[in-house]
């Protein structure tokens, strides 16, 4: 059994760190009556915000009903699956607490209307509802309003120690101060990461992570590891690489967080090299496999694991990759087509800009639907694009994106 689960606390006050949110928390359940805002607790990985709500449910004696919100992403499936609790609590007869865990894996995006769906969900709740995030994110300002917020903090390292003191004496375990700083430093104040790593440390694997060595450049790491000419070098650049096993569902990726995507660098530097279909469909079917080890480690919030895809990957590419002239790329095609791809999407977003909102639709929805017949439009009544923009828009530079629009059109 996980150490994480086999030392879950079972009741609040045997928790570690955040006293403060804690007793916010407790205070909150304990006022709730019909109507009262929802509570959102936000704050990193194993910091004990579910640990909390199954306390909670559990002490106060109410059944939890436990959703995770990054599942459900538009407004149909959010309604779907919220509203027959709203509307079935009275008839149970039971006290019940909704649970919505990982709500910054919403989309937020205007065609799924996910985030607006929730937020009115909320204004009128009939049980209590404690909602979830890892990060408090742009898209959820208007969710945060909706709500009370807690924030938990990543848990100090003195409280980790007595934790994992306590963890290792109750396991018959006895590890030295320099193993149990280093799993404490690793943690990072994630009570289950260190947990984790304890347990592996017990079981006999090494659980050094990239924070104790000198980090490599990822392009360097990647360019080293097809370069490498003996298996272990090659995985130890990979293990030392600055970089990370992101799950875009329930982390939000700043650009440089997306460039340091192991994952997502290796595709594209294999995807943009030249690799015959046969080496291809092998090197993709290991980072299609190893995908889902981040998939499932992530949504069973089992990031310990994660440590060990470093070995499996390193092992699974090398004797295809051989001699490839595989070389790192941020973009998972050759410049040459990507180069005009990238010109035109700058291009046109300026268009969509103005014709999004003139047409009361999404951006993606015009430019799949509302564009094309637009600059054909233009360009068959033979309207001068750059005073249309000035005369509709007041922005005569987009009439030059537009101008090149109907370039297109002319040469097809």
């Amino acid at each position: 059994m996980m150490w994480s689960e086999k030392y879950r606390p079972a009741r609040v006050e045997q928790m570690v760190g955040n006293e403060d949110a804690r007793l916010a928390a407790i205070k909150w359940l304990t006022g709730w009556v019909n109507g009262s805002k929802p509570l959102l607790l936000v704050g990193p990985p194993g910091t004990g915000k579910t640990t909390l709500v199954h306390a909670l449910a559990k002490q106060f004696e109410y059944d939890l009903v436990e959703m995770n919100a990054s599942d459900a992403r538009n407004r149909q499936i959010l309604q779907t699956r919220i509203l027959p609790v709203f509307q079935n609590a009275s008839l149970l007869g039971r006290k019940i607490l909704l649970f919505l865990d990982e709500v910054d894996g919403i989309s937020g995006r205007e065609d799924t209307g996910g985030v607006d769906a929730l937020v009115d969900l909320m204004k009128e709740p009939t049980v209590p509802v404690i909602l979830a995030a890892n990060v408090k994110s742009a898209k959820m300002k208007d969710l945060a309003k909706a709500c009370k917020t807690i924030e938990f903090r990543p848990v100090p390292p003195r409280l980790l120690m007595l934790f994992l003191d306590h963890v290792l004496q109750s396991e018959g375990s006895n590890f030295g101060p320099g193993d149990k700083i280093s799993i404490v430093n690793n943690s990072g104040g994630d009570i289950r990461s260190m947990l984790n790593g304890a347990q592996s440390r017990a079981a006999g694997y090494t659980t050094g992570s990239n924070k104790d060595t000198a980090e490599v450049d990822i392009a360097d790491a990647i360019n080293g590891y097809f370069n490498a000419e003996d298996p272990d070098k090659a995985a130890m650049l990979l293990g030392k690489a600055d970089s990370s096993y992101s799950d875009p569902r329930y982390e939000v990726m700043t650009p440089e967080a997306r460039r340091k995507d192991m994952l997502a660098a290796l595709f594209s530097s294999i995807a943009s090299s030249r690799v015959d279909s046969e080496d291809l469909a092998a090197l993709l079917d290991v980072l299609s496999r190893s995908d889902v080890q981040v998939g499932r480690a992530t949504a069973n919030r089992l990031w310990g694991l994660l440590k060990y895809l470093d070995r499996i990957i390193a092992g699974g590419l090398y004797e295809r990759s051989r001699k490839k002239a595989i070389k790192y790329s941020q973009y998972s095609m050759p410049w040459p087509v990507m180069g005009p791809i990238f010109a035109r999407s700058q291009s046109t977003r300026k268009i969509l800009a103005e014709l999004a909102p003139a047409v009361h639709t999404s951006k993606s929805t015009a430019g799949m639907f509302v564009m094309p017949y637009f600059v054909r439009f233009i360009a068959e009544e033979r309207i001068d694009p750059k005073e249309f923009a000035a005369d509709n828009f007041g922005d005569s530079s987009v009439g030059e994106s537009i101008a090149k629009e109907i370039e297109k059109v002319h040469k097809k």
